[in-house]
């Protein structure tokens, strides 16, 4: 098997509407025993903690969630980024990547990811790496279509789904 990459989108429209949507899904992750890795553009850790203080999850999934790095990270130079994803598919299987920022952070993440795993494609077999990329509402008006063709899902609270699920008459346009 060759590693599978899967790019999945998000949008969301504050801070606490990010926390709250991607509580569902990270909590169904932590359950799993599955490890995730953010690369945030804003600290969302005060949102995260008072959310989970709010709601009934087992104190187990609580504390694993807490111990995510809800920090901001300015990793965007090509180093950081290879050092960061070293770190993050070190005995790791399956790897899930958080981004959260304005569209030209992410897609300039991106590309360092895809640079970075293009060289260690031989390393990387039999490897799930999921990223996912969260846009605030109001950063990305005019690239929505090209957004979604970039992508293979969308996230949002009730999970992962095919994007024309979410978008009724959406048609994607890459090959």
């Amino acid at each position: 098997m060759e590693n599978e990459k899967q790019r999945i989108c998000s949008f969301y429209v504050s801070d606490w509407h990010l926390t709250a949507m991607l509580l569902p899904f990270i909590e169904e992750k932590v359950e799993k025993g599955e490890t995730l890795n953010t690369i945030l553009e804003k600290n969302i850790t005060y949102n995260m903690k008072e959310i989970l203080n709010r709601i009934q999850l087992k104190e187990k999934i609580k504390e694993k969630i807490l111990e995510i790095d809800w920090k901001n990270k300015n990793l965007i130079k090509y180093g950081e980024i290879r050092k960061f994803m070293e770190n993050a598919t070190k005995n790791q299987k399956k790897v899930i990547i958080l981004i959260e920022g304005n569209k030209d952070r992410i897609d300039y993440i991106n590309r360092n990811i895809d640079k970075w795993m293009q060289k260690q494609a031989r390393k990387l077999k039999r490897k799930e790496i999921m990223i996912i990329n969260c846009y605030e509402v109001s950063e990305f008006n005019q690239s929505l279509q090209e957004i979604l063709d970039n992508h293979d899902k969308i996230l949002n609270t009730s999970g992962i789904h095919e994007i024309e699920e979410i978008y009724a008459g959406y048609i994607r346009k890459r090959a």
